[in-house]
């Protein structure tokens, strides 16, 4: 920024500088230092490497970089007094001996974070879902790839300054003589192997662990977690688990991603009423289970008395087993469903948990619609762009059907929330179907204490914008509320 002649960001102290770009790339700070000769010194001073491999995330319109040389280089390229407290980079195929060094130095740097992705060429990155569209869906990995993934490096546990530590698609290879990682505060491992019980001595060594999360780790089978200090804790995609046990009396916000639990003891929680915030994200299909199925999940949900925070993704629809939810949403203030939106009674079952969500002040909603299967990525994308589509087939919205009776049901409906607490309305991936308009239409017409109407409109309904937000903006009873859409 240059005032009257002079540049008052290159006026700042270096080491407000080197905060600033401790916020990007490690690239994009490198290329910070050709702006000045006041520039030039800085990027030395930044004690964050982040860098992603050009396999993985090709740059467009730049010349192919040796990835090795650029991590080699940005951790050399260090002033002697700096150290490096994040070392973050996402590596396909990278050397095992060049990134254990990488990693040692850092650890040895007096490293805070560390996160490492690694992609394998020759090996899969699909899902581990058994509940997958893929005929190979599955819980764990296919054979041919089972400990096939690099070690971590042991050093990397007896650092004493680590405190946040992520690994995607590593073997776990703790020291034998123990862990020591007694600074750790953040866990976050994913698509880990871990054989020998090598997990569980990793979790039992961390006394300060406040935030956990376990996805797609196939030997997560039995899980028991001694820091009383933990707040947070995500089991993502962990099909195999068949107990965890949490001893904290902290904890705040639970995650479960997975099938329907068989019993009640899949989780056991020291403290069940400090909870706030559960989110439940079912992978299997409901169709034709028996509503008695769903008692695990309803009783775990009711045992948190104190719960004020709740996100339901059930499937195929919102409406499958919400009247077994009503009892547990009384004392919600934020509601997340996320479901098909496709069906008239689908519409209703939303109503019927509004109603008994008397002091409700954010509801979102994320009517899930199906989509063509992707075509087939090349191997080095990453699994967020992964070809297998997520979409459920055989959902579709009847547009030829008469929803005036639906119509006339919802709005004899009593919903206290809509005319004294819900501030808040969001929509994400709003495809403008007929049940879509209903609910949007009903929402808005209904909520007078509404302040913020926000959505996200599908990708064909883009060019449309302006006139869907005339719409919705035609359709408030508050004239106050604020519409968007993007």
């Amino acid at each position: 920024m240059v005032v009257h002649g002079r540049d008052r960001l290159s006026a700042l102290p270096d080491k407000a500088l080197a905060g600033i770009l401790s916020h990007l790339e490690s690239n994009e700070a490198a290329r910070a230092s050709v702006l000045s000769s006041r520039w030039r010194l800085v990027s030395a001073a930044v004690p964050v490497v982040d860098l992603v491999d050009g396999k993985i995330r090709p740059r467009r319109n730049g010349k192919p970089v040796c990835f090795d040389t650029q991590v080699t280089g940005a951790i050399m390229s260090k002033a002697p007094a700096t150290p490096i407290r994040v070392f973050r980079i996402r590596a396909l195929n990278a050397p095992p001996d060049l990134l254990v060094q990488w990693i040692v130095i850092a650890a040895s740097s007096g490293a805070e974070e560390v996160d490492v992705e690694l992609r394998y060429r020759h090996y899969s990155n699909r899902t581990l879902c058994p509940f997958g569209r893929s005929e190979k869906a599955s819980a764990d990995f296919d054979r041919d790839v089972r400990g096939r993934f690099y070690r971590t490096p042991r050093q990397l546990f007896r650092c004493g300054t680590l405190r946040r530590l992520r690994l995607t698609n590593w073997t776990l290879d703790p020291p034998r003589g123990g862990v020591v990682v007694a600074s750790l505060e953040t866990l976050y491992l994913r698509r880990i192997m871990a054989p020998d019980g090598a997990l569980q001595q990793l979790l039992s060594s961390c006394p300060r662990l406040a935030d956990l999360t376990l996805e797609e780790c196939p030997t997560a089978t039995e899980v028991t977690v001694t820091s009383a200090q933990l707040r947070s804790f995500a089991l993502v995609c962990c099909h195999n688990a068949r107990r965890v046990v949490l001893h904290t009396r902290r904890l705040r916000s639970l995650q479960y991603k997975g099938s329907l639990p068989r019993d009640s003891s899949l989780f056991s929680i020291a403290n069940y009423a400090e909870l706030t915030a559960v989110t439940i994200d079912l992978c299997e299909d409901l169709t034709g289970k028996e509503k008695k199925e769903a008692a695990p999940l309803t009783e775990l949900i009711g045992r948190c008395t104190k719960l004020s925070y709740l996100h339901l993704a059930l499937r195929p629809s919102m409406a499958h087993f919400s009247s077994e939810f009503i009892a547990v949403t009384r004392h919600l203030r934020q509601l997340v469903l996320e479901g098909f939106l496709g069906a008239d009674h689908v519409v209703k079952s939303v109503a019927v948990l509004l109603a008994n969500t008397k002091n409700l002040e954010v509801l979102t909603l994320v009517p899930e619609v199906p989509q063509p299967p992707k075509k087939k990525k090349p191997y080095y994308y990453s699994d967020d762009e992964e070809s297998e589509s997520e979409a459920e087939p055989g959902n579709c919205v009847d547009e030829n059907l008469d929803y005036s009776s639906l119509t006339k049901s919802l709005w004899r409906m009593s919903i206290p929330c809509l005319g004294r607490s819900l501030k808040r309305i969001t929509i994400a991936k709003y495809s403008g179907h007929a049940l879509d308009r209903i609910l949007a239409k009903f929402l808005l017409s209904k909520a007078t204490a509404l302040q913020d109407f926000s959505v996200t409109l599908s990708d064909k309904l883009s060019p449309q914008m302006e006139e869907i937000v005339r719409e919705f903006r035609s359709w408030r009873f508050n004239r106050r509320t604020t519409v968007t859409c993007n």
